[in-house]
């Protein structure tokens, strides 16, 4: 129903007497009726600068797209077969060395032509991978790298990934291992003791902790 915008009167319709088309438009400056505030997203959609809902903020979503977009191509297809075992073991071990506290990685490689994989680690799967062998170059002073160690950018053949998946498999069945990635950081307990009051973090921090919620 029009209105007048100043009095908020009831406008009459086209074809009603006293019809003026000048009153039913809005006043310069306002939009439509219906339509947001110049500057204002639709409704729904995040405003301007804002990732999507569900999503990590915008510069750790870009790092991980950029770790992503590091995954080599293939020297020739890799095989289905490799890719689901590789995939399971790596769920098999993350689930060991976490206790059960990481979500799965799921893929679905069904339907895909001739049993082969001719592009480049999903990034699903190949994020997941980089993260694991960085984590064994931090912990322990590189301790387990030396041991489990396997190059995510050198996965270029069925070879790579089952050396890969072999390392994974060596990984799952070390406690040490285990204890050592989920013990706290040196310092971490005192921290735990007094948190930072609200608004403390700092923004690397807000970022990080946005992301994993």
């Amino acid at each position: 129903m029009p209105v007048d915008p100043v009095t908020g009167a009831r406008l009459p319709y086209p074809g009603e007497p006293g019809y003026d088309p000048a009153m039913a438009a809005p006043p310069a400056g306002m939009p439509p009726e219906g339509m947001p505030p110049e500057g204002m997203p639709p409704e729904g959609m995040p405003p301007e600068g804002m990732p999507p809902e569900g999503m990590p903020p915008g510069d750790m979503a870009s790092d991980l797209a950029q770790i992503a977009g590091q995954a080599p191509m293939p020297e020739k297809p890799f095989t289905i077969k490799a890719l689901e075992t590789l995939l399971k073991q790596f769920n098999e071990t993350i689930n060991k060395l976490s206790g059960g506290d990481l979500p799965q990685v799921e893929l679905d490689f069904s339907g895909t032509e001739g049993n082969k994989w001719a592009d480049p680690l999903p990034p699903q799967l190949f994020v997941p991978l980089v993260a694991i062998n960085e984590a064994l170059r931090v912990v322990e002073d590189g301790k387990y790298f030396d041991k489990y160690g396997f190059d995510p950018m050198e996965m270029t053949s069925d070879v790579e990934v089952r050396k890969a998946t072999a390392q994974l498999k060596r990984m799952a069945k070390d406690k040490k291992l285990s204890d050592a990635l989920m013990a706290p950081e040196e310092g971490a307990e005192e921290m735990a003791e007094a948190p930072p009051s609200p608004g403390n973090f700092d923004e690397q921090d807000e970022m990080l902790a946005e992301g994993l919620a």
